[in-house]
């Protein structure tokens, strides 16, 4: 608990560090690639961001693998290429192909109706006051078209929803996501399912369930196991929210004010990226923590580029394939939305000539990620300890940033820095 405290002292201490002070970048790029270190230290200086951390691969190869200004600021300790990040939504594609597999593997169906597959853990049938909760399928949830929207009943997953949730079920605290799906899912919903598209923490909360009651073993077992390990990113885990794993970066918000803390963490007030929520009780919809490069590794091995894939093609195909209902509102925290469609558990461009581009952001107090697939062979990740209070004008230009220090490449190096 001495660590727990230590580390929201930290993070809220003026620091020492001036804003435009960097610590000098850590890791390996092959000759060339400049133009990657230039965007991330002018973004992280512009936005007053602490630290960063970049993996960018090409066809199959890493090319760059960096880390950038400081993981703790008060000991100017720097960002390593081993550091760990919370990656937040990031998280959701990992337990989409977790899914996808059980759905190639033959274990259920995509248009399986959830509320059965749940069983005591679902919503007890007394309680249903919406009977559309039974039309709720596994692909609804893959792709947001639940019936939850967030704008309209605000994220159950998060205060006040989730301390709300846990005193109607008389659940544990922090309020788990067993209690809030029920909950959930014993409530009206926002609009029938599939008929919309709204993006839903939530939904995911039950994706990570429904792994549980089909293969019999915990979320994070199952997917380190079927998914993480045989991809290379064996460093990946489910993060806590007092207690930081070894090599974890400490995580700084733009507010200095405490804010009121989950109820059950032992807190009354805390900096928002350690008391608004309870990671551990995240895992299936937000609760990663990893390295870019483990992460790279993770989404390089969907479709083969590197390693055996994950998923086969018919699989992939229809991971891939827009789902086509019309969006309920432009997700908050993803700030292309508009400019995107869904598939299952990641986000598709269709760019002007015919090219296809996958994606997802993430996104939390103290947290900014982004990781990229383009059809021309590219992949990048790109995480930060920090998450400035124009989140959206900031993720924008990450996204722009990374997509032009790629076009200021010259000539691609041939090397491969995952040797």
């Amino acid at each position: 608990m001495m660590a727990a405290r230590w580390l929201i002292a930290a993070a809220v201490v003026v620091g020492v560090v001036t804003a435009n002070a960097q610590a000098a970048p850590q890791g390996t790029a092959l000759f060339g690639l400049q133009s990657y270190d230039d965007l991330m230290i002018a973004l992280m200086r512009k936005w007053d961001v602490p630290g960063g951390a970049l993996a960018v691969a090409r066809h199959g190869k890493l090319v760059l693998v960096r880390g950038y200004g400081f993981a703790n600021k008060e000991r100017r300790a720097p960002v390593e290429t081993t550091s760990l990040f919370r990656l937040a939504s990031l998280s959701k594609t990992v337990t989409a192909v977790s899914m996808l597999q059980l759905v190639q593997e033959g274990r259920l169906k995509l248009d399986d109706k959830v509320v059965p597959i749940l069983g005591d853990q679902g919503p007890r049938p007394d309680r249903i006051t919406d009977a559309r909760v039974h039309d709720i399928t596994v692909r609804h949830l893959l792709q947001h078209s639940g019936g939850f929207n967030r704008a309209r009943s605000g994220d159950v997953m998060f205060l006040p929803g989730a301390a709300e949730a846990a005193k109607r079920q008389r659940g544990p605290l922090p309020p788990d996501c067993p209690t809030i799906l029920r909950d959930t899912l014993e409530r009206r919903l926002d609009f029938a399912p599939g008929e919309r598209f709204a993006y839903s923490n939530v939904g995911y909360c039950i994706l990570g369930r429904i792994v549980e009651r089909v293969t019999g073993a915990t979320y994070e077992a199952h997917v380190r196991a079927r998914v993480l390990v045989p991809a290379g990113a064996s460093g990946m885990r489910i993060g806590r929210t007092l207690e930081p794993a070894e090599h974890e970066v400490t995580y700084y918000d733009f507010e200095s004010k405490k804010r009121r803390a989950m109820p059950g963490l032992g807190l009354k007030v805390a900096p928002r990226p350690y008391g608004e929520f309870a990671v551990e009780t995240m895992d299936s919809f937000g609760g990663w923590i990893g390295s870019p490069v483990d992460y790279l590794r993770f989404i390089l091995a969907i479709d083969g580029r590197r390693s055996p894939p994950l998923l086969d093609w018919a699989t992939l195909a229809q991971m891939n394939t827009a789902s086509r209902v019309p969006q309920e509102v432009a997700a908050a925290d993803e700030a292309s939305a508009k400019r995107s469609e869904y598939g299952l558990g990641i986000y598709i461009h269709r760019r002007r000539d015919g090219g296809v581009n996958l994606w997802h952001t993430g996104s939390l107090p103290g947290t900014s990620a982004i990781a990229v697939r383009t059809d021309d062979g590219f992949a990048w990740v790109a995480v930060f300890n920090g998450r400035p209070e124009g989140r959206n004008k900031w993720r924008s230009e990450i996204d722009r940033g990374l997509w032009a220090a790629k076009s200021q490449v010259r000539n691609w190096p041939d090397g491969d820095l995952f040797r």
